[in-house]
């Protein structure tokens, strides 16, 4: 990058922006991965600064290494307890040494302090970590975050000491002067089948059981997560891994992915919780739709449900959850369609607490099915709540958007043993909705545990995930002694077995810092700890104390510990005035709040929309009203709109007007898009100037995934949103236009045989088997409710 594009660029005192690049090494064997982060740093100024960068790496990362490379001499860090750490961090800079410090503020959100950085020096600051890869149908899931999206910060949250949302939300601008390179190298034993982005165009060179992945340009906007989806050729099979620590300690990894049982569906009642603040606007509230749209159509007779949005209030479809039949089916279809992301900021908690405090029909079970961008600052409080209603309540997430919230995603989920799922801007939604309403529809095992035999270990997770056919199932266990040759993992009773040969431990590999940083979590969120009195005093110095003993032993960061590292400096070299403070600003995350889009879409009435009152059948839970829903304008390119919708009738309820709720709107969504922030501003990108945008990242991609609008629309969607809710199809025109003039001809007169729901039913069937077997996985659940309603 040129430096009059830096220059350009600048922070709004006059100063440059000191970062860079940051390059990504990615090395993914099996199911685990080991990723190097390279942040490159200049001072271009005529004094020394000190840089602060705020950055995401993966929830699950045990961050083992922290190094500064200073011209040419290597500076290591090492662990120490977080306030000790900048403690030395501090006296470092005083003394006029350079000084390097990596947080933890979030298990996904750290920061990097590079402290007396000299005019025109540069320093590359590298980390490292290990984290297992997530299983995502027949694939692997490699998801590399790349920008903080910005965080809402509720009323409520505590100001002692340094704000949490500064913490957690650094500066943005509309484009900065840093980009992303980016290497994976994959092996399999097995080989490779496939290797695909939804994110980002690639470049993949295959050798036999290896594969690496480039990105097809120099450098990328760092706007989005990059994810990559890898699907071995051989299928998952259980296996029991052995590690060795340094002292010998052994260490194991069991994954399993135990297959679908016979289990007979139990009537539920099933939550639809969607997020509809502003942050949501444009790509993500599209993709909440149709996610909601298909998930409403898996639900079976005897089910209840309800839909409750929410933003800085929340509301209701119903008042209570309602029988799942035909009318209730058709006012909750318009209801999703008439959800838009303008209800403000993102107070999830409350929406929670009412639904947790409802009470239950009968011996049903709850399952809430939450659908947001999870982009708040108080997640450890929602991932709480979730976890004190467990016993009742399980909570599924659909992580929505170019940057969703990995720790709140994964974190409530895990809390509530539910699952999660993420869908990318342009991924297809129906395999996702597909294996998520198959996990709702399973009844929860009430007994599940790890049988180790006559071995003695500590286990992370303490206590066992939730078990789902077909999801990987991952427990690291810490020997302290014993033998044996098997585990089994129980739930209820179901068993199953993996074979374990303790003498085929490796040293020097990823396991012990993946218990660790297992076993970091579970002090972290509570879990597997001693439960004795209810008093808190002591309690959180113990567990400090154990994330501090667990950080500095296996080198990993935590909420209790930091890496710090001091560059000495002789007397010549030593900076003698007080360094500038650069809090580096990050790219706005593409598509958020509907600026600029990931898919080609055109974002959805821009930040505001066509504000106007709707008619909607909202009963909040004893709270004010909302304000009002606000329609989107017209799409500039392509109104994604299914076929089925048009003949669907309105939900129940009174048409409101807007009054003075419209200015409330107004002032509301435009308090929550001014990012003004200490050190930048968000501000449109000046006429021709260059840069890494969020706002011309559909420019910066050709991937035929991102270019929707070149796209057909996905007919397999349409159709399947056309069935009833006892299972049958009704007649439409995307099934006229999928089967052809010959074939419909020959439904209508099925149709005067035997009647238009069964003939129309039977076609779609047909049509499903033989021309789109290759998504059988897509429509089994489908075609096996159209196949009850055939045999009444």
């Amino acid at each position: 990058m040129s430096e009059a594009i830096h220059s350009r660029l600048e922070l709004n005192d006059g100063g440059t922006i000191p970062l860079q690049g940051v390059a990504l090494d990615v090395e993914v064997t099996g199911s685990g991965s080991k990723v190097s982060v390279t942040q490159r740093y200049r001072n271009d100024e005529k004094r020394a600064v000190e840089a602060v960068y705020v950055f995401p790496l993966e929830e699950g990362a045990a961050v083992c290494g922290f190094e500064a490379m200073v011209g040419d001499r290597l500076v290591m860090g090492h662990v120490e307890p977080k306030e000790q750490a900048f403690e030395i961090y501090d006296d470092a800079m005083a003394d006029g040494h350079g000084a390097f410090l990596l947080d933890q503020e979030r298990p996904n959100i750290f920061t990097a302090s590079i402290g007396n950085l000299k005019p025109g020096d540069d320093v590359q600051v590298k980390l490292t970590y290990v984290a297992p890869l997530n299983v995502e149908g027949a694939a692997l899931r490699l998801m590399l975050p790349t920008t903080v999206s910005p965080r809402y910060v509720p009323a409520t949250a505590p100001e002692i000491g340094q704000p949490d949302g500064e913490r957690v939300n650094p500066p943005r601008q509309n484009q900065v002067p840093y980009g992303l390179t980016l290497t994976v190298n994959v092996t399999m034993d097995g080989g490779i089948k496939g290797v695909e982005s939804p994110s980002h165009t690639v470049r993949t060179e295959f050798d036999g059981a290896h594969a690496k992945v480039t990105l097809s340009q120099d450098k990328a906007a760092l706007d989005r997560d990059f994810v990559l989806l890898i699907e071995p050729r051989e299928a998952r099979r259980p296996r029991a891994l052995v590690g060795r620590e340094a002292d010998g300690t052994r260490v194991i990894m069991v994954e399993l992915c135990p297959a679908a049982e016979d289990m007979k569906a139990v009537p539920k009642e099933v939550i639809f919780l969607l997020d509809c603040s502003g942050s949501m606007q444009g790509d993500s509230i599209e993709e909440a739709r149709r996610a909601l749209a298909l998930s409403l159509r898996a639900l079976s007779e005897g089910d209840t449900f309800n839909i409750v949005r929410f933003g800085s209030s929340y509301e209701s479809l119903w008042k209570t959850p309602q029988r799942f039949d035909q009318k209730h089916l058709d006012e909750a279809t318009k209801y999703a369609q008439d959800s838009y992301a303008n209800l403000g900021g993102t107070e999830i908690l409350e929406p929670l607490k009412a639904i947790f405090g409802a009470s239950l029909e009968g011996e049903r079970s709850r399952q809430v099915l939450l659908l947001t961008d999870g982009e708040v600052s108080n997640e450890d409080a929602v991932i709480a709540l979730c976890q004190d209603h467990r016993s009742t309540s399980r909570v599924f997430t659909f992580g929505i958007g170019a940057g969703a919230s990995e720790h709140l995603v994964r974190g409530v989920a895990r809390a509530s043993r539910g699952a999660a799922e993420f869908i990318y801007p342009g991924e297809r939604v129906e395999p996702k909705v597909l294996r998520m309403v198959g996990r709702i529809s399973t009844p929860a095992y009430r007994n599940v545990s790890m049988e180790w035999g006559t071995l003695s270990v500590t286990q992370a997770p303490a206590t066992c995930p939730a078990i789902f056919a077909g999801d990987m199932t991952r427990i690291f266990a810490r020997v302290e002694g014993g033998a044996t040759t098997k585990v089994v993992l129980r739930a209820d009773d179901q068993r199953w077995e993996v074979e374990l040969d303790l003498e085929a431990a490796s040293e020097g590999g990823p396991l012990p810092a993946l218990w660790a940083r297992q076993r970091i979590r579970d002090l972290e969120e509570g879990e597997g700890l001693r439960r004795g009195s209810n008093q808190a005093r002591g309690k959180e110095d113990r567990t400090e104390r154990q994330l501090v003993e667990l950080g500095k032993r296996y080198g990993l960061l935590s909420s209790a510990t930091s890496y710090v590292a001091v560059e000495q400096r002789s007397e010549e070299e030593k900076v003698s005035e007080q360094a500038v403070l650069r809090k580096i600003p990050v790219a706005l995350t593409a598509g958020w709040g509907g600026h600029g889009s990931v898919t080609g879409r055109a974002a959805i009435g821009g930040p505001m929309g066509a504000l106007r009152a709707l008619a909607s059948p909202s009963m909040a839970y004893n709270t004010p009203h909302a304000m009002p829903a606000a329609a989107p304008a017209p799409s500039l390119k392509r109104a994604r709109r299914s076929v089925a919708m048009d003949a669907m009738p309105a939900a129940p309820g009174d048409a409101r007007s807007g009054g003075g709720l419209v200015a409330k709107a107004k002032g509301a969504i435009s308090e929550l898009f001014s990012l003004r922030e200490e050190g930048a501003v968000l501000s449109a990108p000046a006429e021709n100037e260059k840069g890494f945008s969020a706002f011309d990242s559909f420019d910066r991609y050709d991937s035929p995934k991102a270019a929707a609008d070149d796209k057909p629309i996905d007919l397999l969607y349409d159709l399947l949103l056309t069935q009833k809710a006892d299972g049958s199809f009704e007649r439409s025109s995307v099934l006229e236009q999928v089967l052809g003039a010959e074939r419909w001809r020959e439904v209508l007169a099925a149709i005067i045989q035997k009647g238009e729901a069964v003939a129309i039913t039977e076609a779609v069937l047909t049509y499903l088997q033989e021309k789109e077997s290759a998504r059988t996985g897509e429509w089994s659940a489908a075609a096996a409710k159209a196949k009850r309603f055939l045999g009444k």
